[in-house]
């Protein structure tokens, strides 16, 4: 028993041995480089660590970066271009209140807890009066980009009307200040 686990473990010592061997080879170019599944050259010089996929997500034995690749893109990701409609209402508002609405403004898409309206001193619950229509929710897959994008519905054209209304501003301030300076010289 004890002349077979020596063998066994010189036989393991000489084929990592010859594996060693063989890598110094294609490292220097004597030996061809090894291919991937789909018959890609691996560079010699990338890591072993690299190049060998994690256990869990091993398809097979053979080396190669395809577990460092993306996988397919997912059609149902949202672009960083479109956007979503906030505050966008579904149809008019109920008469009456209804079971299972908000307690506090009378829509069925969420509950008095999550509702974003000011807190009434009598819900509409209670009062039947001023229901507000559903929101429209939307539902949607964001990619990396796109949850942590900033600007993400931001209208490019509303910042024309912004800087005519500072304009307007800034042109008021100078009148008075020319009309104050003017009925400073009077004096």
């Amino acid at each position: 028993c004890l002349s077979r686990s020596m063998s066994l473990s010189k036989d393991k010592k000489e084929q990592r041995q010859a594996e060693k061997l063989l890598e110094d080879a294609r490292k220097a170019g004597t030996a061809p480089p090894a291919l991937d599944e789909d018959g890609n050259i691996i560079n010699p010089h990338i890591p072993q660590y690299i190049s060998k996929a994690p256990w869990y997500l091993a398809t097979s034995n053979r080396p190669g970066l395809k577990h460092q690749r993306l996988g397919p893109a997912d059609e149902t990701i949202i672009k960083t271009e479109e956007w979503y409609k906030r505050g966008a209402r579904a149809g008019p508002a109920a008469t009456k209140f209804r079971k299972g609405a908000c307690m506090n403004c009378g829509a069925m898409t969420h509950t008095a807890k999550e509702c974003v309206d000011r807190p009434r001193a009598t819900g509409a619950k209670w009062t039947g009066k001023d229901i507000k229509a559903d929101e429209v929710l939307q539902t949607f897959n964001f990619s990396y980009d796109s949850k942590r994008d900033r600007w993400a519905g931001y209208d490019n054209s509303t910042y024309g009307t912004l800087i005519s209304e500072y304009e307007k501003a800034g042109a008021e301030r100078r009148k008075r200040r020319e009309e104050e300076k003017s009925a400073q010289d009077v004096m």
